[in-house]
């Protein structure tokens, strides 16, 4: 078995590739890893949804739990696999042994109200809820995508609008900058909010390609020169590794034949968009947020990114295509109800809408084998708020839901976890949240983000990891 492997190492290795190696590459680093047994080598993925309008922590737990919360002055912990999940999470009920619920780490730290801007994932405060001012540091997600390079580094995507707008304030497309995340102090990530053109920007650039039908002559090019070095790593990868081949390549041809039914329907879509249902160029919002959740897939099994941040709304939002057309997030998240449905209908209706798609995310990385698993094993998806426990979130808790085996690295999946409240003993924060995070990565950071000086005074330790996070 040891000559085997020796004998495939030695194969994949003297594989070349024509016009399509740059992006084939990624393809081939994973199985010279898999014939190498070489489990630590494969690259770890991070997925953050973010949500607005606030996570209320009861929304997400297990009816059977509920009563966990009350008075909770202690450290909480169970599985999951008895408990049924909440309607609106029922989509995950497939995936319950990788699925954790987080709740009772406080981010007093952050800016309290409508949206905590770059505090959600950098555990510092913004100005005011009209400026998001500038990043201390880099945020949760792209200092763990960091760890593992790819060609496009860390990518945001988000509908269009701002987390905090008036109704009369012009709507961005394009690249937007909607202040949550941060590849370093004084350095916001940029997200695309169009679906075509996140998908030219990811899938485009690696041609140099020009605008217009120019530039989609030239992408056709580049995913025909893609088809022949498929076709020679078809001729040329062992028999063990071409159900791999099939699942890594997948990605590229659900965009091709995408791109192809753009091309033919372009005046029909632009007539009726909101007709048309999962298309990148629909005005719907839905429909873009579920093109952007098929780019993100593409972009993770393809090896093109490692990291992706997904900004899921906006308060100014209307899900027209939930059926939900009478309000915005923002007075739904103010008690409103919205076409005969009460505020806390609306708000499991929006969030059944993003946990369903969040499962094809994670039902697409779990049936591509890695090893002795699947991609989802080596993922960690983390779906949370900008604003924490509620709309006008004041911070004592920050909930968070995670899903995928974050690589054998933290204790998370598969259970309920519940700090003790804050003040109380026990009490941490969601800086030592991701401290744990980043250390069971291999970031061995003392502490990340600024501390709770109320916490502080009481004498409270909020300074490390919590270990019993920590695989």
């Amino acid at each position: 078995m040891k000559s085997q492997d020796s004998s495939r190492r030695s194969f994949i290795k003297g594989i070349s590739l024509g016009s399509g190696g740059v992006l084939l590459a990624p393809l081939l680093r994973q199985l010279s890893a898999e014939a190498a047994g070489a489990q630590a080598m494969f690259p770890q993925r991070f997925v953050f949804l973010v949500k607005s309008s606030g996570l209320t922590p009861a929304a997400i737990t297990p009816s059977s739990l509920l009563n966990k919360r009350v008075g909770s002055d202690s450290y909480f912990r169970t599985v999951l696999r008895d408990h049924a999940l909440p309607k609106s999470l029922r989509a995950l009920e497939p995936f319950k042994d990788q699925v954790g619920i987080v709740q009772g780490f406080s981010g007093k730290m952050c800016l309290a109200g409508h949206t905590s801007y770059f505090g959600a994932m950098g555990v510092h405060s913004s100005p005011s809820e009209t400026s998001s001012g500038n990043p201390l540091r880099a945020t949760i997600d792209t200092r763990l995508s960091s760890r593992y390079p790819s060609p496009f580094g860390h990518i945001g995507l988000a509908l269009r609008g701002r987390a905090v707008g008036g109704a009369g304030d012009p709507i961005p497309e394009g690249t937007i900058y909607p202040g949550i995340s941060a590849l370093a102090a004084g350095r916001e990530l940029p997200f695309q909010a169009s679906p075509v053109q996140a998908y030219d920007q990811l899938f485009g650039s690696a041609t140099g390609s020009a605008n217009g039908r120019k530039r989609y002559a030239m992408e056709s090019g580049m995913l025909d020169f893609l088809s022949d070095d498929i076709r020679r790593l078809r001729k040329e990868v062992p028999a063990a590794e071409q159900d791999k081949l099939n699942h890594y390549l997948t990605g590229f041809e659900e965009l091709q034949e995408r791109r192809t039914k753009l091309a033919s329907m372009r005046d029909t879509i632009r007539r009726s968009a909101p007709e048309l249902t999962e298309t990148y160029e629909s005005d719907l919002g839905i429909d873009r947020l579920k093109s952007h959740f098929t780019l993100a897939a593409s972009c993770l099994i393809a090896g093109l990114s490692h990291g992706i941040t997904i900004r899921m709304d906006n308060l100014e939002h209307v899900y027209a295509g939930l059926g939900l057309t009478e309000q915005n997030v923002h007075a739904i998240g103010h008690g409103s109800g919205s076409n005969g449905k009460s505020s806390e209908e609306c708000r499991d209706t929006i969030r059944s809408y993003h946990i369903k798609l969040l499962a094809g995310l994670a039902g697409k990385l779990r049936s591509v084998p890695e090893g002795d698993g699947t991609m989802l094993d080596n993922t960690m998806i983390v779906y949370m708020s900008d604003s924490g426990e509620a709309h006008h979130g004041v911070l004592h808790e920050w909930p968070f839901l995670v899903v995928g085996g974050c690589g054998g690295r933290l204790s998370i999946p598969g259970h309920y976890i519940r700090m003790p409240e804050y003040g109380q003993a026990g009490h941490r924060t969601i800086g030592n949240l991701y401290t744990s995070i980043l250390n069971a990565y291999g970031d061995p950071i003392a502490h990340f983000g600024d501390p709770d000086f109320e916490l502080e005074r009481e004498g409270l330790r909020q300074h490390g990891p919590v270990h019993s996070l920590m695989s």
